[in-house]
């Protein structure tokens, strides 16, 4: 197995594993062209960060979806690892292990002070995971808003 960059000719491949990440958080899909332009935007300026693939025998195992920001408390960059997801026909055999080092490889060359993720409150198979991994959970609690949400006040 090789954990890689994506490339343009990993598209459709991707789009169908990233389709299967949709489905796992039971998301709705965003549609191609917004997905796509998020894709083109990741290839066309790799400061903003990266996707990674794992790959065998020519086909897409998994991938990792990294983000570039800056940390003002460090006043220094870190890397954000959006997502992580495996196909679930290759769970259990070391792709998602794979991808992580792959992601705390990325950030140590690219000189990141750290590299933080965040997965589903019920995802405990992530948790578990994530803590047998040398993860530890932040001092953070995490949200969200809509910016749209506060229209109207």
């Amino acid at each position: 197995m090789l954990v890689r960059p994506a490339r343009l000719e990993d598209r459709g491949p991707l789009i169908e594993l990233i389709k299967g990440y949709f489905a796992f958080y039971r998301a709705a899909f965003p549609g191609l062209t917004k997905l796509g332009a998020l894709l083109d935007a990741l290839e066309a300026d790799p400061d903003r960060g990266t996707q990674l693939v794992a790959e065998a025998d020519g086909h897409l195992l998994g991938f990792a979806t990294l983000y570039s920001c800056y940390d003002t408390l460090l006043a220094d960059r870190i890397l954000v690892m959006n997502d992580l997801f495996v196909d679930p026909a290759s769970r259990n055999g070391g792709v998602g292990a794979a991808l992580f080092d792959a992601s705390l490889a990325y950030a140590a060359a690219h000189s990141y002070a750290r590299l933080d993720w965040v997965t589903a409150q019920d995802n405990r198979a992530a948790q578990r995971f994530y803590d047998r991994h040398g993860g530890r959970r932040g001092p953070w609690v995490s949200y969200s808003a809509t910016p749209t949400a506060r229209v109207g006040r």
